[in-house]
């Protein structure tokens, strides 16, 4: 058998549920991912005594209030793994953050993710974010619709000053949302997001992010 990440053979045990069996993931690869145990209280980022990183001052700065709770650093050995997931359409490897999201899973919430555009989902087949959030809980994917491709090419500086690409196509009947995406960079995405729904008159809205970005020249060694 393969690994799904590495794509080097390994030994698994043999059983009958072995056949049916589609995500292996190797035991190296396993435990590569580095978990958010401390940092920002609103992002996770690795700062200096767990103080407030400087992208999150920037959104208070704003009015904009949101708490985003990342999982894994974005390091090399996440890269990899998001790369097979996200632009290999290995899908099933969502299979094996199920019992971290699922630990995530709180009453009375619904779980939205991020959309995507009609032209990016056409040309991925599906939603990274989606995925995630069924692995979760109880999820809405048609409460917000996005009107924005990707942005793997804008700069930090680019990527904060767009426009807000989202809309809500109907009012949501829950008072707390929690938003769910892939990757957390300068935060623009799901700030945008969690702005528009409030606007259209949900109470909580807060934030699951599966990876959180490193921003190297501020980080403290961990």
């Amino acid at each position: 058998m393969n690994c799904l990440v590495c794509r080097k053979p390994f030994a698994i045990p043999w059983s009958p549920a072995t056949l049916l069996k589609r995500d292996w993931v190797c035991p190296d690869c396993e435990g590569r991912l580095t978990p958010i145990i401390s940092g920002c209280p609103r992002c996770g980022h690795p700062t200096e005594d767990g103080a407030t990183c400087d992208d999150c001052i920037r959104w208070l700065a704003l009015g904009l209030d949101l708490t985003v709770r990342s999982l894994y650093l974005y390091d090399e050995a996440g890269v990899n793994w998001l790369h097979r997931y996200k632009f290999g359409g290995d899908v099933v490897l969502a299979n094996q953050m199920r019992p971290v999201l699922r630990q995530l899973r709180e009453p009375d919430v619904v779980y939205v993710p991020i959309p995507l555009s009609e032209e990016r989902l056409r040309t991925r087949r599906f939603n990274q974010a989606e995925v995630l959030a069924r692995l979760i809980g109880p999820m809405e994917r048609t409460l917000v619709k996005a009107e924005v491709s990707s942005q793997r090419e804008l700069g930090k500086e680019e990527r904060r000053h767009r426009a807000n690409p989202f809309t809500v196509q109907r009012l949501p009947r829950c008072g707390k949302i929690v938003l769910v995406d892939d990757v957390y960079t300068t935060g623009t995405t799901l700030h945008q997001a969690a702005l528009t729904l409030r606007r259209a008159g949900v109470e909580q809205v807060s934030a699951v992010c599966l990876f959180r970005t490193l921003n190297k020249l501020k980080m403290r060694p961990i």
